[in-house]
């Protein structure tokens, strides 16, 4: 690759990791000023404002990149990797892959797809760390549900409950439900704050949940005759979508042996005949088939993993 184009990546990617870099600084700008201004109207006898409940300051470019990385500010606990060791991930994936490509693409093309495969491939970074947060808040659901059950019937009111699954339950629950803690401590309604959690998160049953207490509060009844049939109906959504996931370990075995007989193939052909694999390392067009070979295998996988989760949603 020429080294006008690998400037030009190096200058893209450090744009980046200069923009990453600045809404984090802006936040912790932010932050500071609040702190600052909170210390300079305590020194005055001046009545202290109300509480009033702001969203993350964030703006619609900066939302739309995030978006597009998969990234939600409003979950950071889920992001177990910093975000600059997946930035230095993206801008590694960006420079190999535009190496990779200059010979097949050229100089040109060879910049736009090297980016594109680093944003494809922190994007991907960020959405498995994602999902693995969110299922294991998801395998957890009926346990708080059944802790909030028994601490009702007990007679603990429901603010207490969930203050009871903040503090009893298990990581990441506990830590979730100690942010719904929060925001009924600034006023925000017990169902209110549910479906906040369900938005976070992406999990129907914690807004079938809010949406259940927000009825129950308005039309009154038994509150535990209530969270146990909703209770009831969510342990066998969860015990579904655990059978759905074995039924579809078959295809996700069928899609690992697909990608790993090839190389199997390879290696076993090396040993035998070593002069059939010098056309693929060793020839312009040879390295163009073996790049066309391994591109249609990851879009045939990932095609695959789509089916499976669609499949494992419906």
């Amino acid at each position: 690759m020429s080294p006008l184009g690998l400037l030009l990546i190096g200058l893209m990617a450090s744009a980046l990791l200069g923009a990453a870099a600045l809404l984090r600084g802006a936040g912790s700008r932010r932050l500071r000023e609040r702190v600052r201004a909170v210390a300079t109207t305590a020194e005055a006898p001046t009545a202290l404002p109300s509480i009033r409940v702001q969203h993350a300051r964030h703006g619609a470019l900066a939302l739309r990149l995030l978006a597009l990385l998969r990234f939600d500010p409003e979950l950071r606990q889920a992001y177990r990797l910093p975000w600059p060791v997946v930035a230095l991930i993206g801008v590694a994936v960006a420079l190999l892959s535009a190496m990779r490509l200059a010979g097949f693409l050229g100089p040109v093309l060879a910049v736009p797809a090297g980016l594109l495969s680093g944003l494809l491939a922190a994007r991907a970074v960020f959405g498995w760390q994602r999902t693995r947060y969110c299922e294991a808040v998801f395998r957890q659901i009926p346990d708080a549900l059944g802790l909030m059950v028994r601490a009702v019937r007990a007679g603990l009111p429901l603010a207490e409950a969930i203050r009871g699954i903040s503090r009893e339950m298990l990581q990441p629950t506990g830590a979730e439900f100690a942010r719904v803690v929060g925001d009924m401590a600034i006023g925000r309604p017990v169902d209110a704050a549910l479906m906040r959690l369900s938005v976070r998160t992406g999990l129907t049953e914690y807004a079938f949940l809010s949406v259940t207490l927000g009825l129950q509060s308005q039309t009154g009844g038994s509150l535990a005759e209530t969270l146990e049939n909703l209770a009831q109906i969510v342990r066998k959504r969860v015990m579904l979508a655990k059978r759905a996931k074995a039924l579809a370990a078959e295809a996700r075995m069928q899609a690992g042996l697909l990608v790993v007989l090839p190389f199997i193939a390879a290696a076993a052909m090396s040993f035998i005949q070593p002069f059939y694999l010098r056309t693929f390392t060793e020839t312009a067009t040879g390295q163009r088939m073996a790049m066309v070979g391994f591109g249609l295998m990851g879009l045939g996988l990932f095609a695959i993993r789509w089916l499976i989760r669609q499949a494992g949603r419906d």
